[in-house]
Formats: structure tokens, C-alpha cells, sequence
């Protein structure tokens, strides 16, 4: 069979997915976190991160492959995940593109050189510090021969990876791209975070009215897109479909969301339109939910507005807030959701009252799922949405 480029707006499979953070590393960790609504937060000792000992975060601690970047090892624990899943072994990896998110880069190691500084200091972890640096370390790792490309913007960094893999494949530049989402914990994020005082140091509570802050973590998740026609001549089986995307930024506050919701609100419409799915066809929204007072108005503000009262739910108190990792991680949730036919708790609902606007989901329960929404709202007034349906819909 002879491969044909997928048209402009067409429904894309998801063929293999991979995840490493604070529930341990595989998909097989996160599954039983996800569902519960499991807390992944606590305190973690280490020199270079003072304001961990005392606001919990939440931590990778699974072995990681042997790179000079952490950043750059937990994406390719993450990828390789998600090319094994999809039965995609070296040989065949010459056309496959990567596209990477992140907003940290190496710089948990510059921050290490820098706080270790001598007259000997290792300058080439500061060059290492650039986040297109990490996408060769991970491609070249992985043998991928395709396109390449990076996004830093903020915590959509993953969000902007995952739309331009599609849109690679979509175009027919490649029948498959690799779309990671990574992050690691580092002093900056950590300091700036406590500083605008936007953490809670008992632990972010998603989406409930007592809600007092985020909490921070790291990790990486992958997600293998795949042009179904392309699936389907080589015997592989979709996990999900990749609808439709939106992204448009709201330009209101450097790091405050328009309290309006009005541009993630289209956002989300735009997603649905790419996608080709009516709002009563998403039964559930894996929300950005930061725990943070404006985001979770802002943001069940909008999910209302379109959807009314969707189950939502958010995957913050388990993994703590990953950054550019944050949608490329709710991405494999969702998809994980439309795969097990359930809802999957929001972590820490149960610590409060749900949030107005919203069916916050309290209990892991059986759904008849045909669509789901993934939510992303960064700073810089950038807002992403995405659409998933079932493996079906591009069988």
C-alpha cells in the first residue's frame, strides 16, 4: 500500500504514547495515579533547590537514561516509551519527525554550574542551557532522521509541539511525528513561582473553592501522531484519534489570564471546529487546573461557556504543575481516558467544594466517552485546546 498525505484538516492517530513523573515512570505508573486523583507532591532535600524542603513538589525519582541534560534524559525516557509502544523500532524511525516543548531546557544544570562556579567552570553545560540543544540530544538518541523542531512558550510549550506535529503530518511533510512535552524542577521556576506567591504550601488543590496555589513538578510525556492511512499499512493500532487544535493568546497580562476567558474560550471553539466535533460530543475535559485562583476561574469560566456542566478534572496534584510538560502530559491523559472509557478523579477535589461552573469529577466512574478536551493556559496570555475522540475515527 501506498502512503498518501492526510488532508489539511483530517483526524490523526495516536499510535503509541509514553509518561515519566512523580507517579513513577511508564504508563503502566500512571494509570492507577491518574484514576484515583493520586498526590504525587511532597518535600524533596536537595542543595540546589532550597524552597523544595518546605513546598512540596512533585519529584521523578526513576532512573533516567544516561544524558548530560535532565531535561533532555526525562524526554527520552518519555519518547522511547511512546516509539515502543507503537511498534516502532530503529530500523524505521528515517522519516518520523520530533518536536519538543519545554521551557527549562539545561537549566538545571547551568543553575548547578553557576552555584558551583570556579575557574574551572564546565562551560558547555551553559551552551547545553538552550532548549533546541535538548530536541538533538533526544533526536539523535533516538535515531530520528526526520524534521526537527523546539517551542518554549511558557506552560503551552507542549501544546505548540503537539499542534505542530500534527500539522507536519497533516501537510504530508512526514507520515509520523514525535511530540514531547519536558521539564525538569529547577531554582528559577521555583523562586520566581514563590515570589509572584502563586504556591501553596500545603499542596495545590485543583478546581475547589479553598483552592491557595500551585505546586510545581517535572516529567515528560510523548505522544507518537501517526497519518491513519500510514497506521494502517504497517499493522499498527490506533490508541486514540488527534481531532483538532486551537491556540490563540489573549494578550491581557504577562502572567495573569484574562479574567474574561474570552480568547480561551475561542480557543476552544477553534478546536472544536478543526476537529469537526460538536461541544455536546465532549464528555470530558482534562483541564490545565493549576489550583491558582485566577486560572481555575478563568478557565471554568470558559469550559461553561461552551460546554456547560463537563465532568472535568486535573491531573496537578499528582504530578505538580510540569510546565512544558503540563500538556503534552494531560494529552496521554486524555487519551488514556478515551482508551479505559473513564473518568479519571481531579487530585485534591476531595480536600474542598468544587469549583462553580463545572462538574468537578470526585471519583473514578465508567463513561461512555466520544470526545474529550484538553486545556492549556500559559503565561504570556497564550491559551491551547485539543480535541481527542475514539480510536474509531480514524480506523
Amino acid at each position: 500500500m501506498v502512503w498518501q498525505p492526510a488532508r489539511a484538516t483530517s483526524p490523526l492517530a495516536i499510535t503509541g504514547i509514553g509518561c515519566i513523573g512523580a507517579p513513577g515512570a511508564g504508563i503502566a505508573a500512571q494509570v492507577p495515579a491518574l484514576r484515583d486523583g493520586r498526590c504525587g507532591l511532597k518535600p524533596m532535600t536537595a542543595a540546589h533547590l532550597p524552597l523544595a524542603a518546605r513546598l512540596p513538589v512533585g519529584q521523578v525519582e526513576s532512573r533516567l537514561p544516561a544524558l548530560p541534560s535532565r531535561t533532555a534524559a526525562l524526554a527520552l525516557a518519555a519518547a522511547r516509551e511512546a516509539l515502543e509502544h507503537a511498534g516502532i523500532d530503529v530500523d524505521r524511525r528515517g522519516d518520523i519527525a520530533l518536536v519538543i516543548g519545554s521551557s527549562t531546557g539545561g537549566m538545571p544544570e547551568s543553575e548547578r554550574c553557576y552555584l558551583e562556579r570556579s575557574a574551572t567552570t564546565p562551560w558547555p553545560a551553559y551552551r547545553r542551557q538552550q532548549t533546541h540543544r535538548m530536541t538533538w540530544m533526544v533526536g539523535d538518541a533516538l535515531r530520528l532522521g526526520g524534521p526537527r523542531g523546539t517551542h518554549s512558550v511558557a506552560c503551552a510549550s507542549a501544546a505548540c509541539a503537539i499542534v505542530e506535529a500534527m500539522e507536519l503530518v497533516r501537510c504530508g511533510a512526514v507520515p509520523a511525528a514525535l511530540a514531547v512535552g519536558t521539564d525538569a524542577l529547577t531554582r528559577l521556576t521555583m523562586a520566581g513561582f514563590s515570589s509572584l506567591q502563586l504556591v501553596d504550601a500545603a499542596g495545590c488543590r485543583p478546581l475547589i473553592a479553598e483552592r491557595g496555589g500551585m505546586s510545581l513538578g517535572e516529567g515528560a510525556a510523548a505522544l507518537l501522531i501517526e497519518d491513519p492511512a500510514h497506521a494502517r499499512a504497517r499493522g499498527a493500532r490506533p490508541l486514540a484519534t488527534l481531532a483538532g487544535w486551537g491556540l490563540r493568546a489573549d494578550a491581557y497580562h504577562a502572567t495573569t489570564p484574562d479574567p474574561s476567558a474570552t480568547q480561551l474560550e475561542a480557543t476552544i471553539r477553534d478546536a472544536l471546529a478543526d476537529a469537526g466535533v460538536a461541544a455536546r460530543e465532549v464528555g470530558y475535559v482534562s483541564a490545565h487546573g493549576t489550583g491558582t485562583r485566577d486560572n481555575d476561574t478563568c478557565e471554568s469560566r470558559a469550559l461553561a461557556a461552551v460546554f456547560g456542566q463537563v465532568p472535568t478534572a486535573s491531573c496537578k496534584r499528582t504530578y505538580g504543575h510540569t510546565m512544558g510538560a503540563s500538556a503534552a502530559i494531560e494529552a496521554v491523559a486524555a487519551t488514556l481516558a478515551l482508551m479505559r472509557q473513564e473518568l479519571f478523579a481531579s487530585g485534591g477535589s476531595e480536600l474542598g467544594t468544587p469549583i462553580d461552573g463545572v462538574a468537578v469529577v470526585r471519583a473514578p466512574r465508567a463513561a461512555h466517552l466520544a470526545a474529550v478536551c484538553s486545556t492549556t493556559l500559559a503565561f504570556g496570555g497564550m491559551n491551547a485546546a485539543l480535541i481527542l475522540t475514539g480510536a474509531e475515527r480514524c480506523a
